[in-house]
């Protein structure tokens, strides 16, 4: 189990347009390491599964619950995957036209070695931070 606090990023949009590209499913959510993505409802909840490339080159089904806390931020609880049981804090701070974010949480993995998970979790909270911002550029 790795504690991770990463804080200090920020997005180049205000943060209602963030909470409308995180709460509309759709092709807006392009990530080069997801394909075949799907989105369920759960209640308040959406759940996102999809397959992305691990180690190796395999694919791995992930499956991740989102929880919106609005206006403060979201949690994520990975379902499946190599971070299943992970648990996760997102947060917002507004700052004008721009946003923000710091993400908080345990990151657990059956697959992953301890020594190796904190920085495979960063290299993946920088890759997903990148790719989403990119995407904010072109939504509504």
């Amino acid at each position: 189990m790795v504690f991770v606090l990463d804080e200090g990023s920020v997005f180049d949009a205000p943060v209602d347009k963030i909470w409308r590209f995180m709460s509309t499913p759709g092709d807006h959510h392009k990530h080069a390491s997801m394909t075949n993505r799907k989105f369920e409802t759960d209640g308040n909840s959406t759940v996102l599964s999809f397959e992305a490339v691990g180690p190796g080159g395999q694919k791995t089904l992930v499956k991740i619950k989102s929880t919106p806390l609005v206006p403060v931020g979201r949690m994520l609880e990975y379902i499946e995957g190599p971070l299943a049981g992970s648990k996760v804090m997102s947060y917002y701070v507004p700052m004008g036209q721009k946003t923000g974010i710091t993400i908080v949480g345990e990151y657990v993995s059956k697959t992953i070695p301890e020594a190796q998970l904190k920085s495979v979790v960063m290299a993946q909270l920088e890759q997903s931070f990148n790719e989403d911002n990119e995407n904010l550029k072109h939504f509504m």
